[in-house]
């Protein structure tokens, strides 16, 4: 008897590996047809001036194959962050060797009595802040401590533009979680979303199956993102501060211990109106890591030209296999240690000791850096000091 019922599991499960393999070559394949779009000669072209003291707000010009996308895209580069870390300055030194102008670090050099109070000041700061811009400019406002931009900030911008012709301009752009997290499953938050553009059977037959899999951690894999992660976010200025003003007004309604995540009230804030917000679904711009690491692939940026680019050109980069696409941003929320492993593996770490990545580092390195809300410019051997971002050991406070 006990046989007889494990037979059917057994086959049933046998299948799903099929059908999640079968998926996994089918995606990839698909990335593959798709990777040229963006892809990039491996060279690292910058301007004299790009690392000197510049605004963080520019104006780009876009350029994708022989053709000028766009010139009239005004971003400001915004990071909320109160103080340094070895992982910040990693962060940071994938943002300028990308061509991402110097972020302005929102809250630096602020202290707090507790979490509820640095959760709070961090919505508080991002507003004050997007309330000081035009209301027609973009703000781009990510995490700081587990952010690597692996494309250069033309490519970013360029696939912002693609995203918004399927939508509409007045619009901002949240990364997109396969859990709902921290609210309470029977919130707005949780359970009035839409649901994901990916395929329905995007992991075969076990996609959003979590109810029914015994080991919830497991499970979790094989959800398509479709729940706001608020560490990565893009958009419309006016957007963006409606949405931050309406969770700003929802936390001064509580009790201070109730407030112990700024994304739990942007959360909210989806839930109960969705207008002018929406998630990025297929990954395109952000990667939210948690759950999604067996979602992507490492490769070679030229893997699908031919002939093939030198091999000292070459950049190893992330491609998520169930969407097929080239993520703009990884993000690596939830537990961090996957960052140390895959940071030897990124083309800026494999193509350290070429010439054009140690000169592009030694310009970080002597004139890089990210300026305060006040518009004074913080150099990066204030904000990191002599550190190697290829070794912890030089991280100092």
């Amino acid at each position: 008897m006990a046989i007889q019922i494990r037979r059917p599991f057994l086959i049933i499960t046998a299948i799903s590996l099929l059908v999640v393999i079968f998926v996994s070559v089918v995606g990839l394949e698909s990335s593959l047809l798709q990777f040229d779009k963006y892809i990039y000669d491996g060279s690292i072209s910058y301007q004299q001036d790009t690392l000197q003291r510049e605004k963080s707000s520019v104006t780009p010009t876009i350029v994708v194959g022989d053709a000028v996308v766009s010139d009239r895209l005004d971003f400001q580069f915004l990071v909320p962050m109160s103080n340094s870390h070895f992982n910040f300055c990693r962060s940071l030194y994938t943002a300028l060797i990308n061509d991402y102008p110097p972020p302005t670090l929102i809250n630096w050099g602020k202290t707090y009595p507790n979490r509820y109070k640095a959760h709070e000041a961090k919505i508080d700061g991002v507003l004050e802040s997007l309330q000081k811009m035009k209301p027609d400019q973009y703000a781009l406002i990510m995490d700081g401590f587990d952010i690597w931009y692996q494309l250069p900030y033309t490519q970013f911008a360029a696939k912002l533009l693609d995203f918004m012709q399927s939508e509409h301009r007045r619009l901002a752009i949240f990364g997109a979680d396969k859990k709902c997290w921290p609210n309470k499953p029977n919130s707005q938050a949780c359970t009035n979303v839409p649901n994901s553009t990916l395929p329905a059977d995007a992991y075969g037959i076990l996609t959003d199956s979590v109810e029914g899999m015994p080991d919830k951690s497991e499970a979790y894999k094989f959800n398509r993102p479709r729940w706001l992660n608020s560490g990565t976010v893009v958009g419309n200025v006016a957007v963006l501060a409606e949405i931050f003003s309406e969770a700003n007004y929802t936390i001064s309604q509580l009790p201070e211990k109730k407030v112990f995540s700024d994304q739990m009230f942007i959360a909210e804030v989806f839930g109960r109106r969705r207008s002018n917000m929406t998630l990025d679904y297929k990954s395109e711009l952000f990667q939210t890591m948690t759950f999604s690491h067996s979602d992507v692939l490492l490769v070679d940026n030229d893997v699908a030209t031919y002939p093939r680019i030198p091999t000292s050109q070459r950049r190893r980069i992330a491609l998520n296999r169930i969407s097929g696409t080239v993520p703009a941003v990884l993000h690596f929320n939830g537990p961090k240690e996957a960052m140390d492993e895959w940071w030897p593996k990124m083309w800026w770490s494999m193509q350290r000791d070429s010439p054009d990545v140690v000169e592009k580092s030694h310009r970080i390195y002597d004139s890089g850096g990210a300026f305060t809300v006040e518009g004074e410019f913080i150099p990066w051997s204030d904000l990191c000091g002599k550190t190697d971002v290829h070794d912890p050991v030089t991280w100092s406070t």
